[in-house]
């Protein structure tokens, strides 16, 4: 995985048996804790935004081979290279120490693998995190409070939840 990180390989992520997942990207980090990716977008063959999963979800990974990295329409990878503080970024709490002013996430946690959490960090504790959710319709509904030892997956910068901010500030919803 060393390898994989200081050459920033492409790299697969399979997360059976614990979930039907794969995940594909550029690991930035990993030890015994968590694994934080550059996200690759299947759809439009870019790099997209970054995740972050419990290094005990993952089973297996493997390097892209030839075809695979001939699939990459556009490496725009150095965008995301050196962009966050991973030195500061060691395990979950941590993660969300330094993420607790992006403007969106998208959380899983290990109790319902299908459905997902998108909002703002409102309040943080060692335990706890309070989001501020956002429907799909971009509207900002309850807060929902979730154990930091239950997240498995933290998902922001990607696509999508700039997607769901755009569409939110065409609401002129207070952000």
């Amino acid at each position: 995985m060393q390898k994989a990180i200081k050459n920033r390989i492409p790299i697969h992520v399979d997360l059976s048996p614990n979930r039907d997942e794969v995940y594909s990207g550029i690991c930035l980090k990993s030890n015994d804790e968590i694994f934080i990716f550059n996200c690759f977008n299947e759809e439009t063959k870019e790099f997209d935004g970054y995740a972050i999963i419990r290094n005990y979800e993952i089973n297996k990974y493997s390097e892209w081979d030839k075809e695979e990295l001939e699939e990459i329409n556009n490496n725009n990878s150095n965008d995301f290279v050196n962009k966050l503080p991973l030195e500061k970024m060691n395990n979950m709490f941590e993660c969300l120490s330094e993420l607790k002013n992006e403007k969106l996430l998208a959380i899983f946690n290990e109790s319902d693998n299908d459905s997902y959490f998108v909002g703002k960090i409102e309040n943080l504790s060692k335990k706890n995190i309070e989001l501020k959710l956002l429907n799909e319709k971009a509207e900002w509904i309850e807060n929902e409070n979730i154990k930091i030892k239950e997240i498995t997956y933290i998902g922001f910068r990607t696509s999508y939840e700039k997607q769901l901010q755009n569409k939110t500030l065409n609401n002129e919803t207070d952000f």
